[in-house]
């Protein structure tokens, strides 16, 4: 019996999603690609525009060293399958990023006429798939500010229904989700603030429950020194030896706010919220530790 007739054109041809029949991250061999070939990730959450002096030292390293990483991709069907919506931002290029932006940005900063690829179509097996990698690379490597940490989770809740699913994905815990997703709940004055660093996370952590309007006048409230005590006639009075207590002598003090409580007011003010956010920040054996020195008498 005569065998089936193979057209060599087609075996010239990349299958449409070559990585679909492998675990997830499986690798192609490295590759190179014209920059103009290779689309931005539309759905990235990080700011590039902003990024001008990591991009120029990158596009510094590259005119040196060349292109020391190279960046993921998938093909262009294998995106459009899952992201149809998004064709007219990807254009025609033939392959889209999904880790490296920066390094795509700045290729095209060096006038660098080529980029180093692995296609990784796996990634686009679905939505899911696609925004967990761009989150975790972004999350894992490429240190996002908070709200742009909180953009990338908003999608990835999105996509996986919940934010329990979200956590599982990202290796995190729900609390830590609840808690990037509240920074969106936050004025965008107060957002940009957070994006600079002028502003520490834990000092807005919990801003989210008020409204809108009042949101950074309370933040001004908790950034103003404490108020020095108003003068009295006793204060006032010269120190002398006869002023001066005696060593047994028990002297009254003005009763000064607590550090412990103004930690408490700024983890949420009541124990479900204080335990909330001590679990986002602390691991499973160091919250067992502090559950038992909490209570031991």
């Amino acid at each position: 019996m005569a065998g089936k007739r193979v057209n060599l054109s087609d075996l010239a041809t990349e299958p449409a999603l070559p990585e679909a029949r492998v675990p997830a991250f499986a690798e192609s061999a490295p590759r190179t690609a014209r920059v103009q070939q290779v689309a931005a990730n539309p759905l990235n959450t990080r700011d590039l525009d902003a990024d001008h002096a990591k991009i120029g030292s990158i596009a510094d390293s590259m005119r040196t060293h060349g292109q020391l990483q190279p960046c993921a991709v998938v093909s262009r069907e294998a995106f459009l399958r899952i992201y149809p919506e998004h064709e007219a931002a990807i254009g025609r290029a033939t392959w889209v990023q999904v880790t490296g932006g920066r390094r795509r940005a700045a290729a095209l900063l060096a006038n660098q006429p080529t980029l180093d690829i692995i296609v990784k179509n796996s990634l686009a097996e679905s939505r899911e798939a696609w925004v967990s990698a761009t989150a975790a690379e972004n999350l894992d490597r490429e240190n996002l500010d908070p709200i742009e940490e909180a953009r990338a989770i908003q999608l990835l809740v999105q996509e996986c229904g919940t934010g329990k699913a979200a956590a599982e994905r990202l290796s995190r815990t729900p609390a830590w989700v609840t808690q990037r997703l509240n920074l969106l709940k936050l004025a965008p004055e107060l957002q940009a603030l957070l994006r600079s660093g002028e502003v520490p996370l834990r000092d807005v952590r919990d801003l989210h429950q008020l409204p809108l309007a009042e949101q950074l006048e309370e933040l001004r409230q908790r950034q103003q020194p404490p108020a020095e005590p108003p003068l009295t006639a006793v204060n006032r009075a010269p120190v002398t030896s006869e002023t001066l207590p005696s060593s047994g002598a028990t002297s009254e003090r003005r009763p000064r706010k607590s550090a412990a409580a103004s930690a408490i007011r700024r983890l949420g003010g009541t124990p479900d919220k204080v335990a909330e956010s001590l679990r986002a920040e602390m691991t499973p054996e160091d919250l067992r530790t502090l559950a038992n020195l909490l209570l031991t008498e």
